[in-house]
């Protein structure tokens, strides 16, 4: 048994002013990430530890509502937290220069939004121009 750790997307919408939901997935066991992200399964040894964005921190007040509904089909999950667009941008930049895994999107399981997405530069893309802010969702269990 392991720990599992999904994802859920949202862009915020410039007219409405609300967090619109783009997809939930579940991202491939890679520990390494998880530490990185939210300090979850991290290395107690000071050689392999991995310093954090941030420790879990909860989810903002204004999930949209298919993210609330996600997270609660889970009985039990733990360390919720968020990542905004700057800090998704040094997530990737430390993914690409650290080590072999490749794209971020694919990994969190959102391949198929890549090309709307771009995590440099001018994120918008396409058909998602209406969006002004971009964010990950992330929770885990076992």
């Amino acid at each position: 048994m392991g720990t599992d750790m999904h994802c859920i997307i949202e862009a915020l919408n410039k007219k409405t002013g609300k967090w619109d939901c783009f997809g939930v997935s579940t991202a491939n066991r890679y520990y390494r990430m998880f530490s990185r992200i939210a300090d979850v399964r991290n290395s107690e040894s000071e050689e392999t530890y991995i310093e954090p964005i941030d420790g879990p921190r909860g989810w903002p007040a204004d999930v949209s509502d298919p993210a609330e509904s996600w997270s609660k089909y889970y009985d039990l999950p733990f360390s919720q937290t968020w990542l905004n667009r700057a800090e998704l941008e040094a997530l990737n930049r430390w993914e690409c220069e650290d080590n072999e895994k490749g794209n971020l999107w694919e990994f969190l399981g959102f391949g198929h939004l890549s090309y709307f997405f771009s995590l440099e530069g001018s994120w918008a893309k396409a058909a998602f121009v209406k969006y002004s802010d971009l964010r990950v969702l992330f929770f885990f269990d076992n």
